[in-house]
């Protein structure tokens, strides 16, 4: 919580937000927890100073530029920021959706196989480029100021998949900071 006198997570998963709302509670955290897809967040517009966006969250949105004027929305004019480092897509091309784990891919319809891994049973991943996440970002009216990638691995896959971006020879996350102006 870093100084924050209140923090807001917001979660489609009602699993996820209920674990996370014990933990914070048993740490003694003022966290609260909703229930809620992105977009469509029920929070008033400008009331955050940041919205952050965790590791490997945007493969659940299944429209980035959507996500991104909730985003903007939300966050308060100069000096406040929404801030995301998330996985970098790199095994699918953009806007496709696949399961995880299928190797299925499709650029207009779902994969045939829906994940049955986390968050739950028939969820759909969405891969963006991140020069489409820097273009709804920046199309919603956000500035900006800060975009870097690292090549450290946010997760490795179960099997003996050997790629480039397990060694450290591509980039595999990145952080983006933007603004929303004044």
């Amino acid at each position: 919580m870093a100084g924050a006198r209140s923090v807001v997570g917001v979660d489609y998963s009602s699993v996820a937000a209920s674990a996370a709302q014990r933990r914070a509670s048993e740490l003694g955290l003022g966290c609260h927890y909703l229930v809620a897809e992105v977009p469509g967040v029920p929070l008033r517009d400008a009331c955050a100073d940041l919205v952050y966006t965790g590791k490997g969250a945007l493969i659940w949105m299944r429209d980035i530029d959507a996500w991104a004027r909730d985003v903007a929305r939300v966050v308060r004019p100069v000096g406040a920021s929404s801030c995301t480092r998330a996985t970098r897509p790199f095994r699918c091309g953009a806007g496709t959706r696949t399961s995880r784990g299928s190797g299925r891919t499709g650029a207009t319809s779902p994969s045939r196989t829906p994940t049955t891994t986390f968050p739950g049973d028939g969820a759909r991943e969405w891969q963006w480029t991140l020069g489409q996440i820097v273009t709804a970002i920046t199309t919603a009216g956000l500035q900006l100021q800060v975009l870097e990638e690292y090549a450290e691995p946010f997760w490795r896959p179960q099997d003996e998949t050997n790629a480039a971006a397990w060694s450290g020879r591509l980039p595999n996350s990145y952080a983006l900071l933007a603004q929303r102006p004044l």
